[in-house]
This record gives C-alpha cells, structure tokens and sequence, in this order.
C-alpha cells in the first residue's frame, strides 16, 4: 500500500513526464475524472493527482495494480471504510469505479507529512493525531498500521489517517476489546507474526497476531519518538514510556489519555511562565485566576478588560464579607459582579469551592456581554467544571469574546484552532489569533508565538 512518506520521495524525484510504465497517461479521462499528473506506485495500486470535469476539484486517484496475496481486498476494504465511515480524521471519499476491470476510488488531494517536523511543533501534532486516532476508535475501528508515512496533512495543517486496509472493526461495547486477525509464519524462526509495520507495531499484533485499542496507543508513542529523531525532550519521555509498554494494558488506556498527557506535559511550562509575566507585569494576585489549580487546557489568563464594568477591586485577601457583598451585587443583576461570584466560588475563596454554581454565575455575566466571563465560562466548558465538557460550545464563547477584543480569549481561540479543541485546526487562523493577541502585549500569546518555528515574540512566526 503507498503511504506518506513515499508519496512525498516520488514528488520530489518526478520528471515531468509521466514513468513508462504506469496505467495513466496525463490528460486520460476516468468517467469524471481527468488525469493532471503521476504522484507514484506501491505494492497494489497507482495514485494519480486528478480533477473533476464537471466541478473542477483536485483529488487524488488509487487505481489498484495487484490484487494477489490479498492485497485486492485491503485495497477494497479501504475503500468500503473511506464510502461509508465518513469521519473527519479520514480522507473523503470523492467516488470510485473501474477502469480497464480494475477498480480506483478518488479522495480528496492531501498534503504528505514533512520529514524534518520543527521540535517544537511536535506535541501539538501528535495531541492533533491521537485525538484524529480516538476519533476511529470511538466509530468501532482500529487503525492496526500507524506510522508517520500514513498520516497526512489537509491545508490547514490538520492531520488525516490513511491507507486504512488494515482497519478491522472492533467491539466498542467491550472493554479493552481485542481483534485477532489472519497470521503467516515468520521464516526467521518459525513462529507465527501479525500485521503492521516493524518499527511502529505493538508486540502483540507482531508475535500473537492480536490488536486493541493500546495497540494503537504504542503506535502512537514510537511515532511521537521517531519525530525526535529518537531524541525527545525530558519532559516528555515518561508519556512516551508508558506508551510504548510491552503490556497493552500498562499503556494509557486510549488515544485521547495519550493526547491528555501531552497537553498537560508540554502546556504546564508554558501556563506556569505566562501566569508569572502576567501577575509580575499586571500586579495580579494568583487567586484570581482559575487555571492555577486546575488541570493545564487551552485557555490563557482571564483578565479584566478596561471596557469591562466597573466594581470594587479586589481585596487582597478577599474574605466572607466580601464574597457576601459581591453576592449581594450579582443577585441584583450587576454583571461584573456576576464574573467576580463565580471567580470567587470557582476557588473557594471567601466562601466554599461551588463550581457549577460559579458556572451559572459567568454564563449570567456573560450573557449579559462581560467578556471576561464569556473567557471563563468558555474554559469550563471546554474542561469540564461545573458541567459536562462541550468543547465546541466553549470555543463559540471564547470566539465571541475575542472577537470583543479580549486578548486571553484570543490566545484561548487560537490554541483551540492548533489542536483542534471544539472547532476543526486550522494554523493560519490560530497564528492570525494568537498574534492579535500578542499585539495588544499578552504575554502567553508572546511565549507561544517565540516557539513556533521561525517566531519571535514580537512579530511572531515567518510565513
């Protein structure tokens, strides 16, 4: 089957005319397809970059070649998976038939995975992969061949699983469930191995011909590895440990615990350095603010804007009395006192720890327009305090406040648009976002913009 990874070698060797020996020539019209270059060849298909006659969209063209040692049903059964599993992790399906009583199907024109990926782009892809990887196990299917030449990439950045033959369906009302599928005996030593690639497979699909959810889950920590050059950072060598156990069920238990890791590893430096320039530059007490205490997520610091309405200033220490006081206000309807009850009950702070009623008290400030609540309100939802998560509810609050010109929503939306919490990742819009915010002096947005590759911390990344 062609992955990534070979596509990616045949593009850059290609002469402009097409090889000798391919099935196409440029210019063929397949029923409604036409013919517009040779992308190259694998061990049972050809792939052709094509454009539609009557829409004139791009897709890419696999025309089977082999279809011996089984190879014609890998090849059917992925297209089967493409037609009628339509999830956004996969490639689309753009239609399919047969030409010279071979079959071809066309989906949609990725584009192949870099080599050299920047250091510092890593976590962030690899939480975008295992969250793409969660979403095929959650539609009943595990993957059984994952490594870094079968994961492409849309023009937004935002990666797509391919060459799904190997994808078997699993049991998704059964705890760790386990597909068993067909096995040939190694010449090596005689003893009966699985599928999958050498360097990326987990032990159990090479020696016992068995795989399950954590067999994707070690997939995903020999890819993370492999895009450090076998090099990763210290902070992030015990996830990919625990991912890469021997036992499957010493592994995270799925792709998104994988994925959770990582966000809490990499991002827990970065809240930490951004909380300390903002409360140095701004004054802040560490009270105030909801991500101390909690788990690391997407959003930044939520701050008071200076259109923001007015009320008391917090107290250095705020006790009963105030929160009482501030009680008092938000029952009568005063919106920023609403935002500063939740904050205050979020905490505990001058009353006891309430998060679903803080909950209740941003999401009545802010549909009463206080931007920082709209912030707030759009970090529990996104995290899950004080009700059930809803990641892409908690985006629309966090947009509409950024869209009011509040800088930490801002660096909330755009950290949303690279991983792809509650809204599809898009890193134009995530870099336009992040440096709106950065404009206005936000410190987290500064942080994120000098790692990305080719940043600084003032004009952000080069294009």
């Amino acid at each position: 089957m062609i992955d990534a990874l070979t596509l990616e070698g045949w593009l850059s060797r290609r002469r402009p005319d097409d090889p000798p020996d391919c099935r196409l020539r440029r210019g063929d019209i397949i029923d409604d397809w036409k013919v517009e270059a040779f992308l190259g060849k694998g061990l049972s298909a050809e792939v052709y970059r094509v454009v539609g006659v009557s829409a004139g969209r791009e897709g890419a063209l696999k025309l089977l070649t082999d279809s011996s040692r089984g190879l014609g049903e890998r090849f059917r059964a992925e297209a089967d998976m493409l037609r009628g599993l339509p999830l956004r992790p996969l490639p689309r399906y753009l239609g399919g038939g047969k030409w010279g009583g071979a079959p071809y199907y066309v989906m949609e024109h990725l584009q192949p995975l870099s080599s050299e990926m920047p250091r510092a782009a890593v976590p962030a892809f690899m939480v975008a992969v295992a969250r793409a990887v969660h979403v095929l196990h959650d539609a009943g299917y595990i993957h059984r061949d994952l490594k870094p030449g079968n994961i492409m990439l849309r023009n937004g950045g935002e990666p797509v699983l391919i060459d799904l033959g190997l994808a078997k369906r699993h049991d998704a009302g059964v705890i760790d469930p386990v597909v068993r599928h067909g096995r040939s005996i190694s010449i090596i030593d005689g003893r009966p191995v699985g599928v999958g690639t050498l360097d990326f497979a987990a032990p159990e699909q090479l020696l016992k011909a068995e795989a399950s959810v954590q067999s994707d889950v070690f997939s995903l920590g020999k890819i993370m590895l492999s895009l450090y050059g076998g090099r990763p950072p210290r902070s992030l060598r015990p996830i990919i440990r625990r991912a890469t156990r021997e036992q499957p069920d010493d592994r995270y238990g799925s792709a998104r615990e994988f994925a959770a890791a990582i966000r809490h590893r990499y991002r827990g430096r970065w809240v930490l350095a951004a909380l300390l320039l903002t409360a140095a530059a701004a004054g802040f007490a560490w009270w105030r603010h909801p991500w101390v205490s909690a788990p690391p997520a997407p959003p930044a610091a939520p701050a008071r804007p200076a259109a923001a309405p007015s009320v008391d200033q917090f107290p250095d220490e705020p006790d009963g009395d105030y929160f009482r006081r501030m009680l008092s206000r938000a029952e009568r309807g005063e919106a920023a006192a609403m935002y500063k009850t939740g904050l205050l009950l979020f905490h505990g702070t001058g009353c006891v720890v309430d998060r679903p009623s803080a909950f209740r008290w941003y999401h009545r400030a802010a549909e009463l327009g206080n931007v920082s609540a709209m912030n707030d309100l759009a970090y529990c939802l996104i995290n899950g305090f004080g009700i059930a998560a809803s990641p892409e509810e908690g985006f629309a609050w966090a947009l509409k406040a950024a869209e009011n010109g509040h800088s930490p929503s801002q660096v909330m939306v755009g950290e949303c648009y690279m991983n792809g919490t509650g809204v599809n990742i898009d890193l134009q819009k995530a870099l336009a976002w992040l440096r709106r915010a950065a404009m206005q002096g936000n410190n987290r947005a500064r942080l994120l913009l000098r790692s990305w590759p080719g940043g600084d911390s003032s004009t952000g990344p080069s294009r």
